[in-house]
């Protein structure tokens, strides 16, 4: 099995094992796209987790506060504190039908998202330009594997 080399600014106290070495790649990677991202999100008043709530209502609108924390993965207070700023920047909007309240973006939340997700969508393609096609198909396919050993 090739040897992969140690992540930029590794220590050398790593062991050298190709999955340590692929974690700390893996978590370099991720943490300078998500700094760029975030200091995007800046300018339209926007926190991380506050994106993805209204990616994630914007693309399945009619969710329940308890069904977006399970697809967030984070816990229900935190989805109330972001449900809570949201709402009052009327760009969320809680819907009673029945015994539950539905969440939906406001028109506002609505004109935020189409701009927004494509934009995002774009920007990472831009990011991932430097692999080929079948690159980030490999590199998916093999993220999702670990995803699914995490479950």
């Amino acid at each position: 099995m090739a040897q992969v080399p140690p992540a930029p600014n590794a220590r050398r106290a790593s062991t050298g094992r190709p999955a340590v070495l692929a974690w700390l790649r893996m978590l370099h990677v991720t943490q300078r796209i998500s700094k760029a991202w975030n200091e995007l999100l800046k300018e339209h008043q926007l926190s991380p987790a506050q994106f993805n709530v209204i990616a994630t209502i914007g693309g399945q609108p009619g969710l329940t506060q308890r069904d977006l924390s399970e697809k967030l993965l984070v816990t229900q207070g935190n989805t109330s504190q972001l449900m809570l700023n949201l709402g009052q920047r009327q760009l969320i909007e809680r819907r009673p039908v029945g015994r539950e309240k539905l969440l939906h973006l406001t028109p506002t939340g609505q004109a935020l998202f189409d701009a927004l997700v494509p934009a995002h969508e774009d920007w990472l393609v831009e990011q991932f330009g430097i692999l080929t096609a079948e690159e980030q198909a490999q590199l998916a396919l093999v993220l999702r594997r670990l995803e699914r050993a995490q479950r």
